[in-house]
């Protein structure tokens, strides 16, 4: 399974807060007694379609848990997220657990130290922990965003020799590239962008431009065609775009430009969001399949999981990417991740993850 040093790192400092993580609530499962177990989560907004089938994964498998879920979305503003916090804690109500999706982590990092400092067990998802407030969470369950970007690394690597080897000339001895990001402040964009530019170090690859966009369609056209317009000079043979909605835009905004996305540029993307005409009509080369509803459950899972046990061991988790069925969560380690499988443009219709079909998992 792959590693980095930044997860080694963090897991050193995690194993060193450990000894000061605390959680309340009763051993037992999800229901015990009169007593109902809950969590609330503190997310960016379910608009967002990958964020709307995390909360659709999430929420099926607390009703399957017996657990009540509470989810407080904020407009990707971290102030809002702020004001939610104080809100809850204001409440009164003190709920099983939370789950801390920060808009900015560094940003958040008081909220989640209230949070802590209430006692109740914290969890963080899809964004991996700032160092500064790795004391704050009982663990993380959810993607690892530097993986992620290992992974399109390693497709971009493909797709390049891939050009070579059709005869279209590249405009550096490697290869140059461009990258779509997530918005600057949101922890996945760094962490993308730092596994994508350490898996393609040695390669040749030279990355000459790189800009925030968004997560949908509309930014990633929108940033691409600015990046195009003035790199276009340079010579592009590779697009990096950190989700595939960006990558749709991005080849939208290529195609106007005058580009042939697939025979005289590469675009490989993060992950599956959506809409796999491009992909399987080969104008994409790759993604990875990181499914956002599996990342719900698992998150659920992990949570659940700890409130039985009341235990974490140092240390990763990183289930098998089966094409058959989910894990079994039965312990829980400072890192909870979820696969990340690479997908070629001629694999999508083939390819499962836990049970379930990409075409399923991929579609909303």
């Amino acid at each position: 399974m792959i590693k980095n040093s930044r997860t080694l790192g963090l897991t050193l400092a995690l194993a060193v807060a450990g000894a000061t993580l605390a959680a309340c609530g009763d051993a037992g499962t999800a229901s015990s007694g009169d007593h109902t177990r809950s969590v609330v989560v503190f997310m960016p907004p379910g608009s967002d379609n990958y964020l709307a089938e995390w909360q659709r994964g999430a929420r099926a498998e607390a009703q399957k848990l017996g657990i009540d879920i509470k989810i407080l979305e904020n407009q990707f503003s971290q102030p809002e997220q702020d004001t939610q916090v104080q809100q809850q804690l204001g409440s009164g109500s003190k709920p099983d657990a939370y789950i801390w999706w920060p808009v900015d982590n560094a940003a958040g990092l008081a909220s989640l130290k209230k949070l802590h400092d209430s006692k109740v067990p914290t969890f963080q998802t899809n964004q991996n922990p700032d160092s500064r407030g790795l004391e704050y969470i009982v663990a993380y369950a959810g993607v690892d965003d530097t993986q992620n970007g290992d992974v399109s690394g390693q497709l971009a690597v493909q797709a390049r020799d891939k050009l070579k080897e059709s005869g279209a000339p590249l405009h550096s001895a490697g290869g140059n590239a461009i990258a779509i990001t997530f918005p600057a402040g949101y922890g996945a964009t760094q962490d993308r962008m730092t596994g994508f530019k350490k898996r393609i170090d040695g390669t040749g690859i030279q990355v000459i431009a790189e800009a925030p966009a968004g997560f949908d369609q509309t930014t990633g056209y929108k940033i691409g065609a600015q990046l195009i317009a003035a790199n276009k000079a340079k010579g592009i043979d590779i697009v990096y775009a950190e989700n595939d909605a960006l990558a749709d835009g991005a080849i939208q905004a290529l195609e106007e430009a005058g580009y042939q996305p697939g025979k005289n540029v590469a675009v490989v993307g993060g992950n599956c969001h959506g809409d796999f005409s491009n992909l399987q009509a080969g104008k994409q080369f790759g993604t990875g399949l990181q499914a956002a509803s599996l990342e719900g459950q698992y998150t659920v899972d992990v949570v659940n999981t700890y409130l039985k046990t009341k235990q974490v061991k140092d240390g990763e988790a990183r289930p098998e990417a089966s094409p058959d069925k989910a894990p079994t969560v039965d312990s829980v380690s400072r890192y909870n991740f979820i696969p990340n499988p690479m997908v070629h443009s001629n694999e999508v219709q083939s390819t499962s993850l836990w049970g379930h079909k990409m075409t399923d998992l991929c579609t909303y």
